[in-house]
């Protein structure tokens, strides 16, 4: 009953409606009136609200949503933590039904729809899914509202062509990016530039590239394991053993479950 007479009251006399404190979550209509998420369901294109028996009470438009108010969903922080230990599948399929939620509502301030593509995209370029990281990457660049999001996206497209080997199509897509203020988005412009240099066996410049991204942008925790592994590598290749030993060890104590531990104790013989 009290969902029921909260939305009628939105949408009846489109007066303003406070949810009660136990609603986190919250779509902000162009009136101003506020509807608790879990008083509705979207639907046809509408925040619908239903009675008991299922029958339709209210619709809203879609288009009449104007902002979103919603914490950042808990699956984003499992989705990092799956991510840092390899679980590229678990990763996606905690965070693709949250891309699918907040698709209509892609571009709407308070919207989590970025973070959530964001980390589908980097699900999807951990697995062995090329095509599908492709589409997503583009989608990021095509919908995403902020500027780092779609540079993120760009920086994707060019991990594949590295991977695809073409570095000249790389190296354009991350000069595209080249300026950004995203610190994340410098980061990873930063690794793809070590990757090439190793790729043409510049092990010099692939580990100061590396080295620089750990230095200058070492709070990105869900990095550091791909910087340490690709530093100690090329230190190695570049003839540094002692340095390479040392970064190698730094990451089989600081991230002892990622993926890049295992190939590092691999090369240290443990």
């Amino acid at each position: 009953m009290r969902t029921k007479l909260l939305f009628s009251l939105v949408i009846g006399p489109w007066s303003l409606v406070i949810p009660p404190s136990g609603h986190a979550q919250s779509f902000i209509l162009r009136n101003g009136a506020v509807v608790p998420a879990d008083a509705v369901e979207i639907r046809d294109n509408a925040l619908v609200a239903t009675a008991a028996g299922g029958q339709v009470e209210r619709r809203v438009p879609l288009t009449e949503v104007v902002r979103l108010d919603f914490p950042p969903p808990p699956e984003f922080d499992g989705a990092e933590a799956e991510l840092l230990a390899g679980r590229s599948a678990e990763a996606l399929a905690l965070v693709e039904p949250l891309v699918r939620r907040f698709a209509p509502f892609a571009t709407l301030p308070g919207s989590p729809y970025a973070q959530a593509a964001s980390l589908r995209l980097r699900a999807l370029l951990a697995s062995p899914d090329t095509e599908a990281a492709k589409l997503a990457a583009n989608d990021l660049i095509r919908i995403a509202p902020t500027p780092a999001a779609k540079s993120l996206g760009t920086l994707a497209l060019a991990e594949l062509e590295v991977r695809a080997g073409r570095p000249e199509i790389a190296e354009i897509l991350i000069d595209e990016v080249s300026k950004d203020s995203s610190p994340e988005a410098q980061a990873r412009a930063w690794i793809l530039r070590a990757e090439l240099a190793s790729r043409r066996a510049d092990h010099e410049a692939a580990a100061e590239a590396y080295l620089r991204v750990q230095a200058f942008y070492g709070t990105l925790e869900d990095l550091m394991p791909r910087v340490l592994l690709g530093a100690g590598l090329a230190l190695r290749a570049y003839g540094d053993k002692a340095m390479s030993e040392r970064l190698l060890g730094e990451l089989m104590d600081g991230y002892p479950s990622t993926p890049q531990a295992v190939v590092a104790r691999r090369e240290l013989g443990f």
